[in-house]
């Protein structure tokens, strides 16, 4: 409705009318801030126009959407009496509009979907975007180079800047400087306004800048140098757009490029920082104004040399220096090569450790590729006065003495799993090619079939500049980019280090990751010549799926998943007959099938000697996840198979895999289900049951609930251990399994009373609170709140209907809408049937039906046959009904689908909505049979259509938007095209950008400000949804660890009091004196580790510079987060930090096992034998004192990096050996106490 306003002073603005009406809009009895779906009531003010140059004529229209709540608000506002309602000092009269003049229906409809904004906010936009018009720095000069110091030149003389490249126009500028305000970027636009059509930008996103300066040049032009984080985007746009009609092409008007052409594209891989030659004095004062408004750091006054005529990278150079490169074998090449491509070092540098290199590898050629791989990190985290000759003769004399006694004692004996293999790694950028490793990755079944020749491997990666994932604006075509830079390497390969690396291949993960496998060519003494295409050809036959692309690519894709290996099986111990069941589409059996017990028994005997941390559990898995042959899916275990022996399913079956192989064929697994997952909240699931009828008030709860949990998790040893276990924190140091110890042994906390000795470890208490910090984080920004009373739990189906088809009378089944599920904690002996009314869900939980109700069913009836009775930690659907129940949940299946069923009463939906139901979208299909290039045409395309994260935050964004939440009809939309994306990698049907549906303002809600909170006021809206309130209501502090906890950080003063006098050796004292002679160490006793532990700390000081997050490459982890296993560091992309989490724990976790534990000369630290064969007091006794050592090393140490990690390592093994040999004695407790019912 619309309301008058007259008497309004002539200076009031559209945002001071706002202002003084939400003020009173916005509070009670307008507003219940308590209601369910409360939302502050968006309006619109249309000023009188003036007929000068004032704002307002004295008049204006407030448009208020909701009638019943327009006519209240009147009614208050000129009732007699009442109070007026002021604007700028002056009190205005309100009036009812005129019955005819009626606002649009448009507008209405824009004003119910929309949140209110802050008109402060809005106005502060509106006065930079003036500021930043009025700005103009013309540039007389654009030049591209590096920093250096010439070696006469003092560590404290200021560094000079070497031309390698420069942009120059005779006679006019060059460009200009602007600043786009939407985006936070930097633009320098090149070219001329007035001569010129077409425009080049260099674009620098404003987190992309180090520092900058200004400065007097020697030519007395003034200039800007921004030193940069990495190389900046470039782009070309037409200056006088034409429009076509098509709102796409219209849109992007800007196109990507790789490089702004001629000498530039040889020069930007190594020569990125820039310096701008300014055409005028003032434009200096333009430029500091622009940073302070745009919120980039001060720019200081700077002199800075430069120099035009070094050329470091010109073609000679680069080409001499890789003549030189080439002279030595491939472990020496490519860390060489990673140090030119990385930007840590130019040509001349190496010209100059040249010398220093030769020695190395001709006195230690072994051993010389693993220096030069920590080298980075030296150089990296150098002093600014170390030249690159001094950081490696000092890094070298570092390490001179252990590489010799390494020399000594001979290489590693230790035989490691196959499951994982070092792998050198490729991240190629727009316009560079970044170097990694080698270090440890998941391996996979052609990797492990040339393992010996695992060198002539490569993981590469199509990243951003700043190696996130590939990311523009919507105004920025980067088709050309991709389908040039990324498609013709993925055609034509790429050489690194004297070596041609051609496309091999990708696992499904990898397509989302925009990762892939490439191999170099390479002599096998039996295959021959081991060549791409004989690899792919030897996989099996894709005669079923060859003539569509994406198919046959994902069928490849099995070979590439990353598994690990267990047993193999001959042709008479599996068969692939089992039929499914059900009809099709909707399959109850799609992916499952089944083994025998006894097959299982053999698959987790060899798994748990890959994985020592999983020999103490009590209960075996009963499902895998795995790969076999053509053969994918899960495999549960049927107590009805005898033997060894597997069954398959056709729905198992993606293509016919090498007859030779089947006679003799490994299981790969790719999961084994041991533990219950941690049940979850997550942004799209709170954003779903609110609108299904939830309160928000139960999300809050819920998360106070455990933010409590969490803060108190300290207070209690048995807390702690709660926290990482229900975190899957530091389980690569088995933190967790230490303290249970500790606790058993008789230590607390300073809260605990009774305890004999208190826990007075700094850096485990540190660890607890980078835990914590890591926690609460997740609750604010991810809103992953544990559920009580719910399990995450993988999918199976009941296989009743096949033993009634076997014969098998009487058989108890499901039925339909009915589950069972019986979670156990693998470490204890009591299991917990789930019993009632349950929701039942999986992600991503975008459509309102991906929700549905059931009922579990509980223990089932003893005296009648079962098939799951004593399958754990599974969800069992039933087999009966027209459609699956997994198909109902966001199209699921039961090959690796994880399913969140919940009990928690307060979060069990009083709504319900049918299930999705898509029609199948048609796969592209050629009229001929598909060769690799046309894989490789599909992951270009898929790089640039993979929406699925958009497709999710826009749904999200709209929910919040909307007052129909996700029962919007955009949203609604975007589920199916969610569907659609999912489907994406096997059918190659893109979800058209154009179809999407977008958010109704521009401002995003709070809840979806980054980790760093760099925020614009103009960029967010409080959120009234569920999701705002939980952002809200969690502060997240920091963690503040030592200098000591980083690599190359200033050690703390050294430890100066009594060894083994702290109250974790009080606590273990009594128990190791019953097994060892001594108990104190001599000094003499604990040389013999210094090695040992000298290795861990620098390749621990590799991990903490690998893994951290490359938007800042300063950035360093702590031993904090590489011990608890999370990333703290901010990062703006939290898939990307999640996949470095991942990568982190495998990379640290194989360092323990293979460089400390088991190596030679390393603690021996005794590999499970299984449950009948246990290893004994005579080999535990030497694993007990060198851990104990170990031990007292660390402590003693421990203000050095590394040590108190170390330490950790040794205080794990000692409580597992002082566990086994208890065992052996019999005067061993459980540590761990039985948990509560999951369920009555």
């Amino acid at each position: 409705m619309n309301i008058q306003i007259r008497d309004l002073p002539f200076s009031a603005t559209e945002w001071d009318v706002k202002r003084a009406f939400a003020t009173i809009l916005h509070q009670p009895p307008f507003y219940d801030p308590d209601g369910h779906r409360a939302r502050r009531i968006n309006f619109e003010v249309q000023l009188g126009q003036a007929r000068n140059c004032l704002p307002n004529n004295g008049t204006a229209k407030l448009i208020i959407p909701d009638p019943e709540l327009g006519s209240r608000f009147v009614k208050a506002a000129i009732r007699r009496g009442g109070e007026r309602i002021r604007i700028l000092g002056r009190a205005v009269y309100l009036s009812w509009g005129h019955p005819d003049d009626k606002p649009p229906q448009g507008l209405i409809h824009r004003l119910n979907k929309t949140p209110f904004v802050d008109p402060d906010v809005a106005a502060e936009r509106i006065r930079k975007l003036d500021i930043f018009r009025g700005l103009r720095i013309l540039v007389d000069a654009v030049q591209f180079g590096v920093y250096f110091r010439h070696p006469e030149d003092p560590h404290t003389a200021p560094r000079r800047f070497s031309v390698e490249h420069e942009m120059r126009q005779e006679g006019t500028y060059v460009g200009e400087v602007t600043y786009d305000y939407n985006h936070k970027l930097l633009r320098v636009e090149l070219g001329n306004h007035i001569s010129e059509n077409t425009s080049d930008h260099i674009v620098v996103d404003i987190h992309n800048i180090k520092k900058s300066a200004y400065g007097k040049g020697a030519d007395g032009q003034y200039y800007i140098c921004l030193e940069l984080w990495a190389t900046p985007r470039f782009e070309r746009q037409l200056r006088y757009r034409h429009f076509t009609g098509e709102h796409k092409k219209d849109r992007q008007f800007r196109e990507r490029l790789p490089h702004l052409g001629g000498l530039h594209e040889h020069t930007v891989p190594y020569a990125f920082q820039l310096r701008l030659v300014l055409t005028q004095y003032e434009g200096r004062k333009d430029f500091r104004r622009l940073c302070e408004e745009a919120g980039i750091a001060r720019p200081t006054k700077a002199d800075i040399p430069v120099e035009y005529d070094v050329g470091f990278f010109t073609p000679e150079e680069l080409e001499g220096c890789r003549a030189w490169i080439q002279t030595f074998e491939w472990p020496v090449r490519f860390p060489l090569e990673a140090l030119l491509h990385n930007g840590l070092v130019n040509t001349a540098d190496l010209h100059m450790i040249s010398k220093l290199v030769e020695d190395l590898v001709q006195q230690h050629p072994s051993l010389a590729g693993d220096f030069l791989r920590r080298f980075s990190e030296k150089l990296k985290s150098r002093s600014p006065g170390v030249s690159v000759p001094q950081c490696f003769q000092e890094a070298l004399a570092a390490e001179q003495k252990d590489i010799d006694q390494l020399k000594e004692e001979g290489l590693d004996t230790w035989h490691r799993s196959r499951g994982f293999v070092q792998s050198a790694h490729a991240i190629v950028t727009p316009t560079r090619i970044l170097l990694e490793g080698p270090y440890d990755t998941q391996s996979n079944r052609v990797i492990r079939r040339y393992f010996e020749y695992r060198d002539n491997f490569i993981r590469v990666e199509f990243r951003e500049e700043n190696r996130m994932p590939l990311h523009w604006p919507a105004d920025v075509n980067g088709r050309s980019l991709i389908e040039k830079r990324f498609g013709d390497i993925l055609r034509k390969g790429f050489e690194v280090a004297g070596r041609h690396f051609r496309f091999l291949g990708y696992s499904t993960s990898g397509l989302r990751e925009h990762s892939a496998w490439f191999m170099s060519e390479f002599q096998h003494p039996v295959e021959g010549l081991v060549t791409v295409d004989g690899i792919r050809k030897d996989l099996g036959t894709f005669e079923s799926c060859i003539r569509i692309p994406s198919k046959y690519a994902a069928r490849i894709a099995q070979a590439f998943s990353g598994t690990h290996p267990s047993v193999c099986i001959t042709r008479d111990q599996w068969d692939d007959n089992l039929k499914d069941l059900g009809d099709k589409p909707y399959e109850h059996t799609d992916g499952q099938g089944i083994i025998s017990p006894g097959l299982r028994d053999l698959i987790w005997e060899v798994l748990t000697q890959a994985w020592p941390d999983k020999r103490k559990l009590v209960l075996k898995p009963s499902a895998f996840q795995f790969r076999f042959l053509g053969f994918k899916g899960v495999v549960v275990v049927d107590e009805r198979l005898k033997g060894i022996h597997m069954s398959l399913r056709p729905s198992m079956k993606k293509f016919l895999g090498n007859e030779r192989d089947e006679g003799d064929a490994e299981i790969e697994i790719a999961k084994a289900y041991t533990h219950p997952g941690t049940a979850r909240l997550c942004r799209p699931l709170v954003a779903v049951l609110e609108d299904l009828g939830i309160h928000k008030s139960a999300f809050v709860k819920l998360q106070d609930d455990q933010k409590r949990e969490t803060i108190t998790a300290s207070d209690t040893m048995a807390g702690m251990v709660k926290l990482l276990r229900d975190h899957d924190l530091g389980n690569v140091f088995g933190l967790r399994y230490t303290l249970q110890y500790l606790e058993k042994a008789g230590m607390g906390t300073r809260k605990e009373s009774g305890k004999a000795h208190t826990m007075d470890n700094a850096f485990i208490h540190r660890l607890v609170k980078a835990g914590q910090t890591h926690i609460m984080r997740e609750f604010k920004h991810e809103a992953r709140i544990p559920i009580k009373d719910a399990q995450q739990l993988v999918g199976v189906v009941d296989e009743g209907t096949a033993w009634l088809e076997a014969g098998v009378k009487d058989v108890f089944r499901l039925k339909e809408g009915q589950i069972f599920a019986c979670v156990q904690n693998p470490e204890e002996d009591t299991p917990h049937w789930i019993q009632g009314h349950v929701s039942i869900s999986r992600s991503p939980h975008i459509h309102p039906g991906d929700v549905q109700r059931v009922w579990a069913i509980g223990k089932p009836p003893d005296d009648v046959p079962c098939f799951f009775r004593n399958l754990r930690n599974v969800v069992v659907m039933p087999s009966v009904g027209k459609r699956s129940l997994a198909s109902m949940l966001a199209g699921g299946d039961v090959d690796g689908d994880e399913f969140l069923i919940i009990k928690e009463p307060t979060l069990l939906p009083t709504e319900f909505y049918d299930p999705a139901n898509y029609e199948d979208v048609k796969a592209v299909e050629l009229d001929r049979d598909s060769n690799i290039d046309d894989i490789c045409d599909f992951f270009v395309e898929y790089m640039q259509s993979d929406v699925m994260g958009l497709v999710a935050d826009q749904h999200l964004l709209i929910a919040d938007q909307s007052r129909d939440g996700v029962f919007d009809r955009d949203c609604m939309k975007l589920a199916q095209l969610c569907s659609q994306a999912v489907d994406y990698a096997k059918n190659g049907v893109p979800v058209r950008i154009d179809d999407m549906p977008t958010p109704y303002i521009r401002a995003k809600p709070d809840w979806k400000k980054k980790e760093d909170n760099d925020v614009r006021p103009g960029d967010y809206y409080e959120s009234p949804r569920a999701l705002g309130l939980l952002f809200r209501n969690i502060d997240v502090g920091t963690l503040e660890a030592p200098p000591s906890s980083y690599p190359n950080g200033a050690p703390l003063e050294p430890i100066w009091e009594e060894p083994l006098s702290d109250n974790i050796s009080k606590t273990l004292k009594p128990k190791v004196r019953r097994y060892l002679e001594r108990v104190d160490n001599d000094d003499a006793h604990l040389v013999g580790l210094e090695l040992l532990f000298r290795m861990y700390a620098r390749e621990l000081a590799y991990v903490c510079l690998t893994h951290a997050p490359a938007e800042n490459a300063d950035v360093r982890l702590s031993e904090e987060e590489v011990t608890v296993g999370a990333i703290l560091a901010h990062c703006s992309k939290k898939s990307w930090k999640k996949d470095r989490m991942h990568r982190m724990r495998e990379h640290v976790g194989n360092i323990i096992v293979d460089k400390v534990k088991h190596r030679h000369g390393g603690l021996g630290a005794p590999k499970s034998k299984g449950k009948s064969e246990e290893s004994s007091r005579e080999e535990l006794l030497p694993v007990l004192a060198k851990a104990w050592a170990a031990w007292d090393f660390g402590m003693r140490n421990r203000n050095t990096f590394g040590a108190n990690s170390f330490s950790l390592i040794g205080l794990n093994v000692v409580c597992e050996t002082l566990e086994r040999l208890e065992k052996l004695d019999g005067t061993f407790k459980a540590a761990v106490k039985p948990a509560k019912s999951a369920s009555k």
